[in-house]
């Protein structure tokens, strides 16, 4: 029942300026991670003409560029939730961002294919600390009723990054061979106006309340609301990644990281290889690019899908149809590179399909994980490991990604681009589908204290 928990003044409220600032400051860091992590895919197509980059050209050079930032998500994912849940929320928030605006400058200066990729990975350290930070700053300072489609404003936000890293590169392409730097240097701008303006974001009150600190709590809620809960009865919490595998939670933090994974493995082989996968299907270097500018944009789309549903129609019900949107678009698109495996844009009713698939597969991959990963990780966690469970889901979903963007260049390279998509269809799509129905809890509507009980 909403508001039944002992933060009725956070729980309760009504959605102000102060809610929104908050959840925005947060919003941009996921900003910033879409951006850089989905401008390498434009990268990719002109530093392989580089010869101190020569090694992009090699299906494993390709892949492991590609996984850098994964690579770095996946060390700093659970470690960087288990710092913020024992230290505090606000303790990481502001470093992952300083570390981010010193290794995208570094990258925008690299002189080698080592060099970006040491200062990638190190970059994906601060990106995996801030997504399991961001969402907990925002989730625990939020009313229940409007908690899910806040949380997916989050996400979004990763998508509007993600197409406004394509519309850049796609635009700044004609400056050369140097224009992927620029690419980089240009999401430095946006990072320093946000580390600066995080300073304005409070410590969250349930982990104050957690630690025992109940007066900085109750200062806490009135810098959000204006107003305080006696919170006298709040019971202290020992922060324990063991909590993750309680009875109570195990069957969340199995669907969670198992879901997640295959949505990884999916997500990022077609979203860091769009450019790549485009130009296989017959399209010039050029219009790949462009078309991958669109499919992002459109996945916005998705994103909104979300927010008007997930609050309604529930968690569970929007990540299975982004689920089967993902697998049924993929099983298609492998089909025709199969059948037409050269040249298929110049037959116009197959480019019409494939242009249909790629769409419908970015509308539902952010209609569901894509964007209802922010908001299960906030409501499957108590409030000791809530940036823990977080950063749990961070972790294992990244080695999906490592494992499909370090595979699937191979893959194609000795069975061809149709065994690839098949490879993230079955994977990806069908193993997420069948794990959100077998275990996903649905979490709406309810406060985080009710959560804590089980579900």
């Amino acid at each position: 029942m909403m508001g039944s928990g002992d933060f009725k003044a956070l729980d309760e409220a009504k959605v102000t300026g102060r809610h929104w600032q908050i959840t925005i400051l947060s919003a941009m860091g996921t900003f910033l991670d879409g951006y850089d992590i989905s401008i390498i895919a434009v990268a990719l197509t002109i530093i392989t003409a580089i010869p101190s980059f020569h090694y992009a050209v090699t299906p494993l050079g390709k892949g492991l560029m590609a996984a850098s930032t994964s690579i770095g998500m996946l060390i700093a994912g659970l470690l960087g939730g288990y710092l913020t849940d024992l230290r505090g929320r606000r303790f990481l928030y502001m470093w992952d961002m300083v570390v981010f605006i010193i290794f995208t400058a570094l990258i925008s200066l690299a002189l080698s294919y080592w060099d970006l990729f040491t200062y990638r990975l190190i970059l994906g350290l601060a990106i995996g600390a801030d997504y399991a930070i961001s969402p907990t700053i925002i989730s625990e300072i939020l009313p229940v009723k409007p908690r899910g489609k806040l949380l997916a404003f989050n996400t979004t936000m990763w998508w509007v990054g993600s197409a406004v890293a394509y519309v850049i590169g796609f635009l700044l392409l004609p400056l050369g061979i140097n224009s992927w730097r620029y690419m980089f240097a240009i999401g430095l701008i946006p990072a320093i106006i946000v580390l600066i303006l995080r300073r304005t974001v409070p410590e969250s009150a349930r982990w104050y309340a957690m630690k025992g600190e109940i007066e900085k709590a109750q200062l806490s809620e009135k810098s959000v609301v204006g107003q305080a809960d006696d919170l006298s009865k709040v019971k202290k919490q020992k922060v324990s990644i063991r909590t993750l595998f309680d009875k109570r939670y195990i069957k969340g933090t199995i669907f969670f990281g198992v879901a997640w994974f295959a949505y990884d493995v999916a997500f990022y082989g077609i979203s860091l290889f769009n450019p790549y996968i485009l130009s296989l299907f017959g399209l010039t270097h050029r219009l790949a690019v462009l078309g991958s500018a669109v499919f992002a944009t459109v996945a916005i789309l998705g994103a909104l899908l979300c927010i008007f549903t997930v609050d309604k129609w529930g968690r569970k019900v929007d990540t299975a149809i982004g689920f089967l949107g993902m697998t049924v678009s993929l099983l298609v698109l492998s089909y025709i590179a199969y059948t037409i495996p050269k040249h298929a844009f110049t037959v116009g009713s197959t480019a019409v399909l494939i242009v249909s698939m790629f769409i419908l597969f970015e509308v539902t991959q952010t209609w569901g994980l894509g964007t209802t990963d922010f908001i299960y990780g906030q409501e499957l966690f108590p409030t000791s490991i809530r940036s823990t469970g977080q950063g749990w889901g961070v972790t294992i979903s990244r080695i999906g990604a490592v494992l499909s963007l370090t595979t699937f260049p191979t893959i194609v390279a000795l069975y061809g681009l149709g065994s690839g998509l098949l490879f993230f269809a079955i994977v990806g799509g069908l193993l997420g589908l069948v794990v959100t129905l077998l275990l996903a809890p649905e979490t709406k509507q309810k406060s985080l204290e009710e959560l804590e009980k089980g579900y």
